[in-house]
């Protein structure tokens, strides 16, 4: 099942491209206001495909990325965050760190 939206892909979502050989077919659909959404290759559905496909389980791939690369269903991105008027993903004030092997997150989110 190659997909436009996973560049470093496993035999089983893709067909085993480089990130180099990804980057020239990803280009193309932007030359079109049609091609992304009928090659289901839209933003943010391909970054939420590669983001499931290489750290989401089992259980998340079989609930979102397959529906997700069947073109079934749409994904979506939210940053919105209190007292920051932007959508640059460079103002995130929410931290994460390591600590006794456990990610203590500290933010907070609308």
């Amino acid at each position: 099942m190659p997909v436009c939206g996973i560049s470093s892909c496993q035999t089983e979502t893709g067909e085993g491209l480089s990130n180099l050989d990804y980057a020239y077919i990803a280009a193309e659909p932007g030359k079109s206001p049609l091609a992304p959404a009928t090659m289901n290759c839209s933003a943010p559905d391909t970054g939420n495909m590669e983001v499931l496909e290489r750290v989401g389980t089992h259980e998340q791939k079989e609930q979102w990325l397959k529906p997700l690369l069947a073109g079934e269903i749409r994904s979506a991105v939210a940053m919105t965050k209190p007292n920051l008027a932007s959508s640059d993903a460079r103002n995130i004030s929410t931290s994460a760190v390591l600590r006794n092997g456990e990610w203590v997150i500290n933010g907070e989110k609308y």
